[in-house]
């Protein structure tokens, strides 16, 4: 098997892990029409998934130490495929039941892709996480670029259905790359993994873990916060018509590629805290820079979508370096994840709720520049940590 496949595999499996739940905006308008959904239906089909990825991870946690990285995987592509297929043909329920099902498959996906990364790809794990973090995008694009069209010529069933093909390709991916393992050595997956679970003699400190919290749980807010409002911000006080500000909306998301391909080439000669510092500088001036400028979104798209990937891939970089072990990781992971998409969740809520006033987007999108400003003091911190690490 080609050396390659192994991370052929993961950024397959990355792609399963958003594109299930983009693949509804685009025809979020059909979805209503022909089940009859309102507006508080329509709003649950996009905060079911988040809700899971904060509530469910310390249910998951222990499921996955119990169940292994390999296992877990294929329950989590297999509860994917299933719930593609089934919940456009079953009516109101079953897109709820399904919606659910992905919620919940992809909640352990974020955790166990974590550790897979730990396991296999010591080596060079920074530029396998940035590549990871690309994949999750690259699935959300696939799905928002070419649902509408196939559902154009062959319904939002079809469209919805269709791409059952990504998660069984990742499936057929991780089976062949588990039967060569085991063609080598029947047992030498089991005990590589037993070695990685092993406790560590140190465990992380917790007000580390407290930082990761603090920045991942900072991060994601703002993301959640700002992307869910820019479209309606750009049309309502940026003076663009609807398809302009689509297109500003997706660039904005799509040039997230360059920090998170990025951040792993500045890791190699600067410090994952101090690189933090600069995520907080960029993040807290692009909300502000948006609702003061909103015509020059050629500068500040680019320059904010560096901060909301760079971030991203960076506090994932903090959890493989600073973790001991790779049962460590799952259960820093856990902790990071989960209060953060918690926290993210009130996002959209908050900024809809400031937005509606006199000074409305001032005070939204003012609110996110302060919140992101402490990712400053954050990132102090951890490079506070690693230099006294690197010094022992």
């Amino acid at each position: 098997m080609p050396r390659w496949f192994p991370l052929f595999a993961l950024i397959v499996l990355g792609c399963n892990l958003r594109s299930p739940l983009t693949a509804i905006q685009p025809v979020l308008g059909q979805i209503r029409a022909s089940l009859g959904l309102g507006n508080v239906g329509a709003g649950l089909l996009t905060s079911i998934p988040v809700l899971c990825f904060g509530l469910l991870p310390p249910l998951l946690s222990p499921l996955i130490a119990r169940m292994g990285i390999d296992r877990s995987i294929r329950v989590v592509l297999i509860g994917v495929a299933l719930a593609t297929v089934v919940r456009p043909y079953t009516g109101l329920v079953g897109m709820f039941a399904g919606t659910l099902v992905i919620g919940m498959s992809i909640a352990m996906g974020n955790i166990v892709s974590l550790m897979l990364i730990a396991r296999d790809f010591q080596r060079n794990v920074n530029a396998v996480t940035g590549l990871y973090t690309v994949s999750l995008n690259l699935g959300a694009m696939l799905t928002l670029g070419f649902t509408a069209p196939i559902a154009a010529w062959g319904g939002w069933r079809i469209a919805l259905a269709g791409w059952v093909w990504l998660a069984l390709l990742a499936l057929a991916s991780r089976w062949l790359l588990d039967r060569q393992r085991h063609s080598v050595s029947d047992d030498a997956p089991a005990a590589a993994e037993a070695r990685a679970a092993v406790p560590a003699t140190a465990t992380m400190p917790p007000a580390l873990v407290g930082l990761m919290v603090a920045a991942f749980a900072i991060h994601i807010f703002a993301y959640y916060g700002l992307t869910a409002w820019l479209p309606t911000f750009l049309t309502r006080a940026g003076g663009m018509s609807g398809t302009q500000a689509g297109i500003v909306a997706s660039a904005f998301q799509i040039l997230s590629l360059t920090g998170s391909l990025g951040i792993p080439v500045l890791a190699r000669r600067r410090s994952l805290g101090w690189l933090l510092v600069l995520m907080g500088v960029v993040w807290t001036v692009t909300p502000l820079w948006i609702v003061a400028a909103p015509a020059q979104w050629m500068l500040w798209a680019p320059i904010g979508s560096i901060a909301h990937g760079g971030t991203f891939v960076l506090i994932f970089m903090m959890i493989m370096k600073f973790a001991r072990s790779v049962d460590e990781n799952r259960r820093i992971s856990t902790k990071v994840q989960s209060a953060g998409y918690c926290f993210a969740a009130l996002g959209p809520v908050l900024i809809g709720w400031l937005q509606g006033g006199a000074q409305g987007w001032w005070l939204a999108f003012g609110l996110l520049a302060a919140l992101t400003l402490g990712l400053i003091p954050v990132g102090l911190a951890i490079d506070r940590y690693e230099r006294r690490q690197a010094g022992s």
